[in-house]
């Protein structure tokens, strides 16, 4: 059990398969973490408007009490107060309208055993930006059900063990925002549908449940010339640092629009204070001296102590080697 469930109150119910479904959860923080099992049944559903501000619950339920031995004020995590949750392996259901308007949740954390998203489960989640999977990335899991319901923009990282970080991240992969409209074809009052974003392309990059990153990797060239240059960064940069399945042809596109756009690149790096994936490029050979000079200058403008003396370290070894515009930094 994680260490958030040690303070908190849980509504509950006992399925027809001897199994809990969440109902409801209250907590000290903004961020749930939905133990894996409840009255010693595994959780395996959350319960439809689970966590919405109003809940409909059933006329009949459990409640299951966690306090660690010292007491404490929980809160309802709901509506816009929640913003990220933990949900366990042995969850399999998300059902309808569990997440709905929820305007202020970030982050899910889930693993492969769920299989099965009900009706409009994230509805109005628009913070919902960070998908994290417990698993490999060559597993089957439920991510293109979730995506079909999320249009906007989302980072999918799959990784090892219980929590998240860098160090334990196999691969991450972007999906850019995109929208549908509808024009009416007069007179039969007959509605065309149009789909703008290459992000509804990148969503059907799957096949048997697993990602085909050479589908993926195919939206490139359009979405070069249709995206911003702020969504083409969040693409590559994902492809580059955790290139699974990413082919030499391919590598070599992302790398070739890293050059070409390498101004404006590190500047929304140093903006964002994305330090790592900055470093990444410069240590990759991937950023043009004068790309990594302007971003040494931006970093010093915008007040960015720790990016500034980083790129100053990295330009110090730079100077030390007799190269035009490409370097070595392996040897230090």
């Amino acid at each position: 059990m994680d260490h958030h469930t040690n303070n908190c109150q849980i509504l509950w119910e006992l399925t027809p398969q001897h199994t809990a479904r969440l109902l409801r959860i209250y907590g000290c923080t903004p961020s749930a973490s939905v133990p894996d099992f409840i009255g010693g049944y595994p959780v395996t559903e959350l319960g439809s408007y689970c966590f919405a501000k109003d809940c409909r619950l059933p006329q009949q339920y459990e409640i299951y009490e966690a306090s660690g031995g010292r007491s404490y004020a929980v809160t309802e995590l709901s509506g816009n107060y929640i913003e990220s949750v933990f949900l366990p392996d042995s969850l399999v259901k998300i059902h309808d309208y569990a997440f709905y308007n929820c305007r202020n949740l970030k982050q899910i954390r889930f693993g492969n055993h769920l299989t099965w998203i009900g009706s409009d489960a994230f509805m109005n989640c628009h913070q919902l930006q960070q998908l994290y999977i417990r698993c490999s990335v060559s597993d089957k899991t439920c991510l293109r059900q979730i995506l079909a319901q999320i249009s906007w923009d989302a980072e999918v990282s799959f990784y090892s063990g219980r929590q998240q970080d860098t160090d334990c991240i196999e691969t991450s992969i972007f999906y850019p925002e995109y929208y549908e409209t509808y024009d009416e074809i007069a007179p039969a009052h007959v509605f065309g549908r149009q789909i703008v974003g290459e992000g509804f392309r990148a969503r059907q990059a799957f096949k048997d449940g697993i990602i085909d990153f050479t589908q993926y990797d195919e939206i490139f060239q359009k979405a070069s010339a249709e995206e911003s240059e702020q969504t083409m960064c969040r693409i590559l940069l994902c492809r580059l640092r955790y290139p699974a399945g990413l082919s030499p042809d391919k590598k070599s596109q992302y790398e070739n629009y890293v050059q070409a756009h390498g101004r404006f690149l590190s500047q929304w790096l140093v903006k964002n204070r994305q330090l790592e994936s900055l470093m990444f490029l410069i240590q990759s050979q991937l950023l043009l001296l004068h790309d990594i000079q302007a971003a040494c200058e931006y970093a010093a403008q915008s007040g960015w102590g720790e990016g500034n003396a980083a790129i100053m370290h990295w330009l110090g070894q730079y100077q030390k080697i007799s190269q035009n515009t490409r370097y070595d930094f392996d040897s230090f």
